[in-house]
């Protein structure tokens, strides 16, 4: 998945906020976003420091057992935080979401640091010269642009995008 990240973070936070009584929106709907971001940071990082010699899906913002670590060292403060907590588990079920998005046609390393074998559900062969192609024909976009209209309807019907820039809607 490329697209769906920050959308699924979006539904993530929605979904959350409709749910969970006393979450605010406005800072459940950024974390949300940021966390379905958050482990393709890597990218930026590989570009800088190694021009892509490494998968980007081994560097630690996209292995399960950090995430797993971060969840638990933040399950016992996030009793404790007030409204902040709400922030803390939507920005944690997004990196989740990403990582499962990204178990889709990526790989992931699931049970690294323990086995090194990535698991994918499905794989996007890469015709030769033109990769995009595979991908955007591939039936995985299909579900990335679902993501994607699901987004954009909730947003629609109800909006608070605007409200966040500071305009009203």
């Amino acid at each position: 998945m490329f697209v769906a990240h920050l959308p699924a973070g979006y539904l993530t936070a929605r979904v959350y906020a409709r749910h969970v009584g006393g979450a605010p929106l406005a800072g459940v709907l950024l974390a949300g976003m940021a966390g379905g971001l958050f482990p393709d940071l890597d990218l930026v990082y590989g570009a800088l420091a190694d021009a892509g010699a490494i998968h980007h899906h081994r560097y630690w913002t996209h292995l399960p057992a950090f995430w797993l670590a971060v969840s638990a060292a933040a399950a016992p403060l996030g009793r404790r935080a007030g409204a902040g907590r709400h922030v803390v588990a939507v920005f944690l079920l997004a990196v989740w979401g990403h990582l499962l998005l990204d178990s889709v046609a990526g790989d992931i390393w699931w049970l690294a640091p323990w086995r090194d074998r990535p698991y994918s559900l499905v794989d996007v062969a890469a015709g030769p010269g033109r990769w995009w192609l595979a991908y955007l024909l591939h039936w995985t976009f299909a579900v990335e642009m679902a993501i994607v209209a699901a987004a954009a309807w909730w947003e629609g019907r109800a909006p608070v995008l605007p409200a966040l820039a500071g305009s009203r809607p």
